[in-house]
């Protein structure tokens, strides 16, 4: 819509105060069960040829002309430099499908099935709304994607000119959602300012309370809105916290660390702290170890290495004992590790934050699809908009949305690494471990 926002009731407070029509049943504070997640592997039906294509299909309510398939359509980076992410978070969203196919698919639509169309959008800005589009006309009736912030915020635009409702898989820039108003974009991780509040506070604890001291940083950014973001939010909440920023330096996309490696260890903080995708921390290690820099803390605020065993591994002991905030896998939870258990086992390949929140964020798709008893893109946005699902993996509370499409829960766990494997310590309902020094 090229009207303006402010002038208009969003949809989400038009659904909340209207009784939700066209939903089946009440939908505020309710809790739907997203848990089972997924169904088909997004080979079948991926042309979006065979069963519902997504744009006529009744509510199911008698069962007379419920579609045979739901189509979810995944926006991912599964060529370029973030393939290495984008094709895990691809495998997430099929792996959320296939499981709710073998349980029996959408209940409330007579057990159709879902299907997925992935669709690659290189992790290029320009193909993020290309990508969405083309979905879309392959009759994908609910987005998911897309990694990469400025990819996201083209293929939510592109969603919501279309009225297809879009479940952010993982892009944490506060713009896409928060700088305009959207009616069909949803976002169930933590944005940057969130991954900032919880980063400074849970670091800060953690150290501090067993006795160790944390007095300054250094921040490490990708220079573009992702890491931007999280820079702005961190210029706010570590001061907060009694840290003081002393060096900020930033990196393009195929550049090396050396010159700002330089730069922190010239200006020595106590932990230097990572915004950056897999490959930019990984050369961020190289250069401290060429330059045999060590800082007390290594640390990552919505950090992609921090999180991947692989990683953690080709990185060595540079980041052993390191600290990182992120979305996480809930290592409470036996269900999450099943689930990790399956991704693994039927992929060959690691399971990490990345894939974790992907997965959840299609089990809340799911729940809506469920909720809506419908494979219509407005039926599903409405629901999404009153939903609660508190059966997820992603280790936060119940995910509910506010009218900006914000999760009114969200939260970025503190992880350590150790003995190279990433583990939650904090905050404490969600931790598997003790921080140790």
């Amino acid at each position: 819509m090229g009207d303006n926002p402010a002038d208009r009731v969003s949809r989400r407070s038009f659904v909340k105060y209207s009784g939700a029509a066209g939903v089946t049943g009440a939908l505020a504070g309710c809790s739907s069960n997203g848990g089972g997640g997924g169904g088909g592997d997004g080979s079948d039906g991926s042309d979006g040829s065979d069963g519902g294509d997504g744009s006529g299909s009744s509510d199911g309510s008698d069962g007379s002309d419920a579609p045979d398939e739901v189509i979810i359509g995944s926006n991912h980076p599964l060529s370029g430099s973030l393939s290495n992410t984008g094709e895990r978070m691809d495998q997430a969203v099929k792996l959320a499908a296939m499981i709710k196919n073998e349980a029996g698919g959408i209940e409330s639509l007579d057990g159709a099935e879902l299907s997925v169309v992935s669709g690659d959008n290189e992790g290029a800005q320009e193909l993020g709304g290309e990508v969405a589009q083309e979905l879309i006309d392959e009759g994908a009736s609910v987005l998911t994607g897309c990694y990469s912030s400025p990819v996201t915020s083209a293929a939510t635009r592109t969603a919501e000119s279309a009225g297809v409702p879009f479940v952010i898989s993982v892009s944490v820039a506060n713009s896409i959602l928060q700088e305009t108003q959207l009616n069909y974009a949803y976002r169930p991780q933590p944005p940057a300012n969130q991954m900032a509040v919880d980063h400074a506070r849970l670091l800060a604890d953690a150290i501090r309370n067993a006795g160790e001291e944390i007095e300054t940083a250094g921040l490490f950014y990708i220079d573009i809105s992702f890491g931007q973001s999280v820079r702005d939010a961190l210029r706010e909440e570590l001061p907060a916290n009694d840290i003081e920023i002393v060096a900020e330096t930033a990196i393009g996309f195929g550049e090396t660390a050396d010159t700002q490696v330089t730069t922190l260890r010239d200006a020595d903080p106590d932990a230097v702290i990572a915004t950056t995708y897999r490959q930019e921390t990984i050369e961020l290690v190289n250069a401290m170890n060429n330059q045999n820099y060590q800082p007390k803390y290594v640390t990552g605020c919505s950090n992609a290495a921090m999180n991947d065993v692989s990683a953690l591994e080709e990185m060595g002991d540079t980041v052993e004992g390191g600290f990182a905030t992120n979305f996480a896998l809930d290592p409470t939870s036996d269900a999450a590790g099943e689930v990790r258990s399956r991704f693994e086992s039927e992929f060959e390949t690691s399971f990490d934050a990345n894939v974790a929140m992907t997965y959840a964020a299609t089990q809340v798709i799911i729940a809506a699809i469920e909720e809506a008893g419908s494979a219509d893109p407005d039926d599903i946005n409405d629901a999404l908009g009153e939903i609660t699902v508190e059966d997820h993996i992603a280790a936060m509370p119940p995910i509910t949305f506010a009218d900006n499409g914000e999760n009114e829960n969200s939260l970025a766990p503190l992880f350590q690494v150790q003995d190279l494997r990433d583990r939650v310590i904090a905050p404490e309902e969600f931790a598997e471990a003790d921080v140790q020094f």
